[in-house]
């Protein structure tokens, strides 16, 4: 049996690779450029949405994902397909909600800071963060002119980003659907940023 099997495998190889040869490369639209589609970039962000979790794999997210890209796509749909990728995996372990979670927040990030960061950058961009969403949520009439005069720096100092890490897919979803501050559909709130508001507003 094993005889037959490597004999198998051994005529599937050359097959597999022509295959890989002739799968077009993706290109994929970032504001006004067409770049090639970064595989090993998008591993990298399910690697890091998988950290700390068991039985759960970037390879499957991204391979799931993938299925659901045409060339040209948007970064933007390349992003989504990631989350949902994670969100349909849920089925087969729990944990995955935890993944599509932190792939959600990575799309939270760039559209809140304009940046596409890490988790670990958060450390010290929520500190940075959090004076400029407040008094962008002031001088939008979203919050109270009040809440400037608080030490806003202090406040930035207490928050923990990697509480971040403890929201599940539908926890964050719905804070983005519902709670988030936003400017013309632009969200102006990080999931540690809107939690301190809500404790200052009280």
């Amino acid at each position: 049996y094993r005889e037959k099997r490597s004999t198998e495998r051994a005529a599937a190889a050359p097959m597999e690779a022509e295959v890989a040869a002739d799968t077009p490369v993706l290109h994929v639209l970032d504001g006004e450029r067409r770049l090639p589609l970064d595989r090993a970039a998008l591993l990298a962000q399910c690697r890091e949405a998988c950290l700390g979790l068991t039985d759960v794999s970037a390879d499957s997210v991204l391979e799931h994902a993938l299925h659901n890209l045409y060339d040209g796509v948007p970064m933007a749909a390349v992003r989504q397909s990631l989350v949902l990728s994670a969100r349909t995996l849920i089925e087969r372990e729990p944990d995955y909600s935890k993944v599509a979670a932190r792939l959600l927040q990575r799309s939270l990030r760039l559209e809140v800071l304009g940046e596409e960061l890490d988790h670990a950058d958060m450390a010290t961009r929520y500190a940075e963060a959090f004076p400029k969403l407040i008094k962008r949520g002031v001088e939008a009439e979203l919050l109270d002119a009040r809440m400037k005069e608080y030490d806003l720096e202090k406040l930035a100092a207490a928050l923990t980003a990697d509480r971040d890490l403890q929201f599940d897919y539908l926890g964050l979803q719905t804070l983005y659907d519902r709670y988030f501050l936003h400017i013309e559909d632009v969200r102006i709130e990080l999931p540690q940023t809107f939690f301190m508001r809500v404790a200052m507003g009280l």
